[in-house]
Formats: C-alpha cells, structure tokens, sequence
C-alpha cells in the first residue's frame, strides 16, 4: 500500500495501526474509516507535529471532551458543551472544513423531520449535524498553519445541553449515501492483527 500510493512506509504503518478500516487510496492518502468517520489517514497529521513524529487522533475523543468538560465547568462555574475538532475533506470539494471527532454535553443532532418548512411542507428526511456546524465554525478561527489557536468560545449555539455523545453522529457503511455505493470489489483491508 505504502508503494502503490506514494506513502512513506513508516507512516502507512501507523495509518493500518489506527485505521478500523482501508478502502482505497490516491497519491499519498489512504481512504480510510476510524472511529466510525470516513477520513483520509486515519486522521493522522504530520502537519503542525515536531519533526519526525506525527500527531493521532484520541483514542477516546468522546471521553476526552468529556475530560475536558468537567474540568472547565468546574473551572468557569459555567454548564457547556465540548467538542475535539480535526480537519476533513468533503467529497468532490476542495479543501478542508471542520469535523468533530470527539462530543460532550450537548445534542449534536437537531431533528428537523415532521417540522414545516417555509411552504408548510413537512420536512420528511434532514437532521441538522450541529456538531460538525460548530466544528466549521471552530476550524475558521482555529486555522490550519501556524495560528496558535488551541481553544475557540462558542456563545449562543442553538443546542440542547445534556449526556450526549459523537456516537449519535454516525451511520453505518450500509446507511451512508457514499460508502453503501461503493463497488462490493473495492479494497478493503481490515485492522490488522498480530502475528
């Protein structure tokens, strides 16, 4: 994989150590699945990471925004939400945009079925992925190069506080319009497994 894409062998490596799934791959990108969110490399970085490491996702971003959480509202007296950002590609799309990989404290899912829309029609199919809404928003004043941006407010999100998680956030390969459409023959490669 690491010569048929143009992928330095030793980051392949950790890309098939953290992926949960590879399906395909261009130049220097592996199409991968992690933590239930299609993602190139399995959302590892070499951007922005000392020279000769890279920097992986949580194992757990749910727990550690949960982490994170509890110890600001215990800091600011204060009931919040929190979310781990990373970059993403949309499909067909030029550049990256914002994803939340890891959810705590609110609904990151508005259900807008059943409502009217500006006809009185009733919305028959859309969810509002709030999560990922606020992780753009995030990801615009965080930036991508050398902003030093760690930690960005958000004030007056429309949200419901409460015990949530990213989990909520996720389909299946089976429910996903992009990856139920992909060629039953396309590679995929599992975790691998030691010998």
């Amino acid at each position: 994989m690491a010569a048929k894409w143009k992928i330095d062998s030793r980051l392949m490596q950790v890309i098939l150590n953290e992926s949960d799934d590879i399906l395909a791959g261009v130049e220097g990108f592996a199409l991968t699945i992690r933590q239930g969110i299609l993602t190139p490399n399995a959302g590892i970085d070499q951007k922005n990471s000392p020279p000769g490491t890279v920097t992986l996702w949580p194992k757990d971003p749910d727990l550690t925004a949960e982490r994170l959480r509890r110890l600001l509202q215990k800091r600011f007296h204060a009931r919040l939400g929190v979310q781990i950002v990373d970059s993403r590609i949309t499909p067909l799309r030029m550049g990256t945009i914002g994803l939340a990989i890891g959810i705590s404290g609110f609904a990151p899912i508005r259900d807008e079925r059943g409502k009217q829309d500006l006809y009185g029609r009733l919305v028959r199919a859309t969810r509002a992925d709030l999560a990922d809404d606020i992780a753009s928003a995030s990801h615009l004043v965080m930036g991508e190069r050398n902003e030093h941006v760690g930690l960005v407010l958000i004030r007056g999100a429309r949200v419901q506080l409460g015990q949530f998680t990213s989990k909520q956030v996720l389909l299946t390969k089976q429910r996903c319009l992009i990856t139920s459409n992909f060629q039953s023959q396309s590679i995929v490669y599992g975790r691998p497994t030691e010998l």
